[in-house]
């Protein structure tokens, strides 16, 4: 595993990042030990990367913190086990080094700090340690020794990452950013601790960009999130030996289950659509999903999905990624709906040598474009429409060097709004604005506007309903597309963003679901997509 995220590079190009001739921030990254666990090093090789960041590893005088106890002969052969697999914290048991003074730190010149020592005194006085102050960072909720073993343990579909800056104390933070990733429900708990680690580093290397760019300024941003106590940290817990072996008996039993589930199944995806009557899927706990019929597989394919509409006269046409029987990868087709019931026969829109999907249809100025998912290529690209449906010709990159997923555009007083989101080990969700669909894009000071996998990803276009705006996202908290949350978008400016969610739709609208993650709709048609076994 490589707790490296490799999308860093999207926060250079649309920052307004100072030249690197400038002065560089010197960040301090301070921790308790001798020498930085696997995922310290990689933050401090992650920020070092990034132009006019000084990244120094510290360590901090005083004692590790307190431990209840040893952990059961169980519970240490079990870590070990996971260790040997993936090992981001190296030994949990911290060695005690000496360190820097505070004197020291002060006549240092720190711009920032990064503050991962275990042994924290939450009256330390930051003034004058660092001109801006430090970040902390919580792990999960609980108290163990090993983290995320609550999360792992108890089965919850998420764990979560919380940042907190701190100006003039320790014992005072703000939650600047908080990041919650899916799972992984596994015997081998530390794999876990990949995408969260992903996210502490890529979210602190993004902080530290605000800070480099603006300074005081970011700082402005940052004072208006409420300060808060932080609570002093409880003695360090190791689990119980009963507690480990009731985790591996659950662990053992849920791996039966899940390969008495499968039994040489494989799952897949197909699309569903009905007439568009008016239901709506906005109203909380009322979502009416009756009605939907299966759309057939086209001959000689595995599955489909990401189903999207175009209706122009009396054609509705629906476009969706599709999957060869045999194939490793998807290429977007198209039928045209008959008001008869019948379908044309597929066409074939764009295929590549590498995976294709989400084939988001875009009218505007006389003309129809295709801005469809190409992370696999490391870029996003926009295509128009040379002879609908079946010959599209690439008309610009939107963004080079980065895997971003589901791009979805908005066109919104004379603007045009991106809603696009990180591809694994963290999925973040960015948003950008243009004067043209094909023109550069500038970073959306709100962004990122989400670090959840319960609201991440697009899961169709926008869409507006009794006067309303709406944006359906990916919830991916218990697998990848697992539910549909839709939000309402109060506030989209150039400068400001805000949703709040309205509804949830779970895969519940057909029996044996496994999940559900498109949905998108036509003055004649909804369609939506289901996951099941096959």
């Amino acid at each position: 595993m490589n707790l490296l995220p490799e999308t860093w590079t999207l926060l250079l190009p649309f920052r307004d990042v100072p030249s690197t001739h400038a002065q560089a921030l010197r960040v301090g990254v301070i921790c308790d030990r001798s020498r930085p666990s696997p995922w310290v090093d990689a933050l401090l090789a992650f920020l070092r990367q990034i132009p006019g960041i000084d990244a120094r590893f510290l360590t901090c005088p005083g004692q590790p913190p307190v431990v209840s106890k040893r952990p059961s002969r169980l519970t240490d052969r079990l870590y070990s086990a996971s260790q040997a697999l993936f090992d981001p914290f190296g030994d949990l048991a911290c060695d005690a080094a000496s360190g820097d003074s505070a004197a020291e730190l002060r006549t240092a010149g720190y711009g920032l700090l990064i503050w991962l020592a275990g042994a924290t005194n939450p009256n330390a006085d930051l003034e004058g340690l660092a001109e801006h102050g430090a970040f902390t960072v919580r792990f999960g909720t609980g108290d163990r020794i090993i983290p995320f073993w609550d999360e792992v343990a108890n089965n919850r579909a998420t764990s979560t990452v919380t940042i907190y800056w701190h100006e003039s104390t320790l014992g005072r933070g703000r939650d600047v950013r908080t990041a919650e990733t899916s799972t992984v429900q596994g015997l081998y708990l530390t794999q876990n601790a990949e995408e969260p680690l992903a996210a502490t580093i890529r979210t602190l290397a993004e902080l530290c960009m605000g800070f480099r760019a603006a300074g005081r300024r970011f700082a402005d941003r940052l004072r208006a999130i409420p300060e808060v106590a932080i609570d002093d940290a409880a003695p360090a817990k190791y689990p119980t030996a009963w507690q480990t072996g009731r985790f591996v008996l659950e662990k053992l039993a849920r791996s039966a289950r899940l390969r008495w589930k499968a039994r040489g199944r494989k799952f897949g995806w197909f699309v569903a659509i009905r007439p568009n009557r008016g239901a709506s899927i906005t109203a909380p706990g009322h979502a009416d999903l009756a009605g939907f019929q299966d759309v057939p597989i086209p001959p000689g394919s595995a599955e489909m999905a990401d189903p999207f509409l175009w209706e122009t006269g009396e054609h509705t046409y629906l476009f969706f990624e599709e999957v060869a029987t045999g194939s490793p990868k998807g290429r977007l087709t198209c039928i045209d709906l008959f008001e008869n019931g019948a379908r044309s026969e597929t066409t074939i829109v764009l295929e590549r040598d590498c995976h294709l999907s989400y084939p988001c249809v875009v009218p505007t100025g006389g003309e129809l474009f295709l801005l469809p998912e190409t992370s696999a290529a490391g870029t996003v690209e926009l295509y128009r429409f040379a002879r609908f449906p079946g010959k599209v010709e690439l008309v610009a990159h939107l963004a080079e060097g980065v895997k971003l997923v589901d791009t979805t555009p908005f066109f919104l007083n004379d603007r045009w709004y991106f809603f696009t989101t990180t591809d694994t080990p963290f999925m973040e969700t960015f948003l950008f604005w243009s004067d043209r669909l094909d023109g550069a894009w500038n970073l959306h000071p709100a962004s990122p506007i989400s670090g959840s996998a319960r609201n991440c990803r697009s899961a169709g276009n926008l869409f507006r309903r009794d006067g309303r705006l709406y944006r359906p996202t990916q919830d991916c908290s218990v697998r990848y597309g697992y539910a549909i949350q839709v939000n309402e978008v109060v506030r989209l400016t150039p400068s400001e963003f805000e949703e709040r969610p309205a509804a949830w739709m779970a895969p519940t609208w057909r029996p044996g679901l496994l999940g559900t993650h498109t949905w998108n709709e036509s003055s004649r048609v909804q369609v939506l997509d289901g996951l099941r076994w096959m």
